[in-house]
């Protein structure tokens, strides 16, 4: 009897023992796991290269800055991706037309639309798209954080980064060339409505500036950008202004005159 009784204890024992072995093994990989998420969650996002590619690479993303949130697109060259160069950046702000949900109606013209035809094209483009029903004027901060996001992520030169955009977006160009010239080699807003400033940064008067303007614009009147450049003018400054003759508001076919991108890259901040 007792041979029985000690053979069975020993049996509990052993089946305990397998018992606590099998928990073990399931919950050794499950601490791991949870190990690894954890850690994984603490480490900051780093991001990761563009692709390399032989043809333009177009991403997409959001940026929110202080309550405020957009969604742009960004389009590198080729050769971006085969070289650890920097980049000169041209930023594009487009029309009124153009603002919503659709992302890729920031290609509708523009640098945008040049970058995806010229294989050549020798620029990162930056194109935010300005929410329904809100204004390029009100989004300075919130374009000069977006820009420094993509100086931080990308190759970018800091030195040869431009703006220019038509109509709301050549609004844009002047406001925020204005506000922060720190930013900008160079400017080209296109059939724009400029307010004069109360007060002149001489950054911005001495900045290199091209803008462009219909004689027949219904919408922004022609003598507004000229009573600009007189102002302009009068502190020292050498902007110039080229009138397109017997041309209304619609001017975007200017982009894809090559002269503008030479002019660009001929300034430089330093």
């Amino acid at each position: 009897m007792r041979k029985i009784i000690g053979v069975a204890v020993l049996i509990v024992i052993l089946a305990g023992g397998c018992f606590w072995q099998r928990n073990a093994g399931i919950d050794e990989p499950r601490k791991k796991e949870a190990e690894s998420v954890s850690s994984a969650m603490l480490k900051p996002k780093i991001p990761g290269p563009v692709e390399r590619s032989d043809r333009f690479v177009e991403k997409k993303n959001q940026f929110a800055y202080h309550n405020q949130k957009m969604q742009y697109m960004i389009i590198f060259p080729a050769e971006y991706t085969k070289t650890s160069n920097q980049w000169p950046l041209i930023l594009f702000l487009h029309g009124s037309s153009l603002r919503g949900q659709n992302l890729d109606l920031v290609k509708s013209y523009g640098p945008t639309w040049v970058a995806e035809q010229r294989s050549d094209f020798p620029f990162v483009v930056l194109a935010p798209q300005c929410p329904e029903n809100e204004n390029w004027l009100n989004k300075a901060e919130l374009l000069t954080g977006l820009l420094d996001e993509v100086f931080e992520k990308y190759r970018i030169d800091r030195n040869r980064v431009y703006v220019t955009g038509t109509s709301m977006g050549g609004n844009g160009t002047w406001h925020l060339s204005s506000r922060h010239p720190e930013y900008f080699a160079a400017s080209a807003p296109l059939a724009s409505n400029p307010v004069i400033p109360s007060q002149w940064n001489p950054q911005f008067v001495s900045m290199p500036l091209w803008a462009f303007h219909g004689d027949k614009d219904p919408v922004c009147p022609l003598e507004n950008e000229e009573a600009m450049f007189k102002a302009l003018h009068e502190q020292g400054g050498t902007a110039k202004l080229s009138v397109l003759p017997d041309q209304g508001h619609d001017i975007a076919g200017v982009y894809k005159n090559p002269a503008l991108y030479e002019w660009f890259l001929a300034h430089s901040r330093h």
